[in-house]
């Protein structure tokens, strides 16, 4: 009864039934990230991007946004000023590397989820840097600890082979060229 090459949510949706994921509570959050994903990275159908690329990726999306959100809701709190009154750099400093921080991440995730190589040399520079520039502030260099790992692994997953043949140039015109036209 299936079709080669023809979906299973076309087919559920051809035949009056509706998807899993068209349906629950996360209907609308899955239609953006369908759109979201159309709309930057183009078309799905030529390529397929490897799983844990996609999944570090919306990781870092989501984190940024957190981080953001979170940083401005508690740029007041007493206990929050503290912690940071004992650093090497004002809070204010800290705040400005913060949003910055944030603000690669986010650029560097959606560039990456348009297969832009060079996102993850962005990525990876800073991620280093950022490292450097803890160790070198922080009273505990302990509380960096979890966050470089963190960014070990999201590298791991980030040139794994399979993201590397995923990001190749050479990949990708092999791949422009036997798509039909």
């Amino acid at each position: 009864m299936q079709e080669a090459g023809a979906s299973r949510l076309f087919l559920c949706a051809s035949f009056g039934r509706q998807h899993p994921l068209q349906s629950g509570p996360f209907n609308n959050t899955v239609r953006i990230m369908l759109v979201f994903s159309k709309v930057f990275v183009g078309n799905l159908h030529v390529v397929k991007r490897p799983f844990l690329v996609t999944i570090s990726c919306w990781f870092l999306i989501f984190g940024a946004l957190s981080a953001l959100v979170s940083s401005y809701l508690g740029r007041n709190d007493p206990a929050m000023q503290a912690a940071m009154g004992h650093s090497v750099i004002s809070a204010e400093a800290q705040y400005a590397i913060l949003m910055f921080s944030m603000g690669i991440n986010l650029v560097a995730a959606l560039a990456m989820l348009q297969r832009q190589r060079g996102a993850r040399t962005v990525y990876l520079v800073w991620g280093v840097i950022d490292i450097v520039i803890c160790l070198a502030t922080l009273p505990v260099k302990m509380h960096v600890l979890p966050g470089a790992l963190l960014f070990a692994v999201i590298c791991a997953l980030l040139y794994s082979p399979k993201s590397n043949a995923w990001f190749s140039p050479r990949k990708a015109a092999n791949d422009a060229c036997m798509t039909p036209a």
